[in-house]
């Protein structure tokens, strides 16, 4: 994966790795590393980046599109907008080889097809409210 470094165009090398599972149906996982450590996890939407290798998606804080400039079908860019601060809003914008998106793409629907996800509402429910009141974040 590339990471654009400014507005010339310029890239640099960055490694990320994408993961999927079962438990998480409706996403994957993109985690970023730096000198061997995790710095960052993004989830995407997958029904996001599939469309995304093919079409430009998103409005929110992640978009996806072929990239412009490529030639045509082979990269994938991923625009990902961080939480605005008081030197305005961080984004970040990668491209990444469509085939490998792809290819993880079919391993991932491969372990839950698409339009088989499911989530037991019991499930969520349980980790909403725990018995004490709190809550605490469940992964949909």
């Amino acid at each position: 994966m590339e990471l654009e470094t400014g507005d010339d165009g310029g890239r640099a090398p960055l490694s990320a790795e994408l993961s999927y599972t079962a438990e998480d149906p409706f996403a994957a996982t993109m985690t970023f590393y730096c000198d061997g450590d995790e710095a960052t996890r993004w989830r995407l939407d997958r029904q996001q980046l599939a469309e995304g290798c093919r079409r430009p998606v998103g409005e929110g804080d992640v978009r996806i599109a072929p990239s412009p400039g490529a030639a045509r079908g082979t990269r994938v860019r991923i625009e990902l907008f961080g939480t605005p601060g008081p030197a305005g809003r961080d984004r970040a914008v990668l491209h990444a080889a469509t085939t490998d998106v792809t290819a993880f793409l079919a391993s991932a629907h491969a372990v839950v097809p698409p339009g088989e996800e499911r989530i037991c509402l019991d499930d969520l429910l349980r980790c909403l409210v725990q018995d004490d009141g709190r809550t605490t974040p469940f992964p949909i």
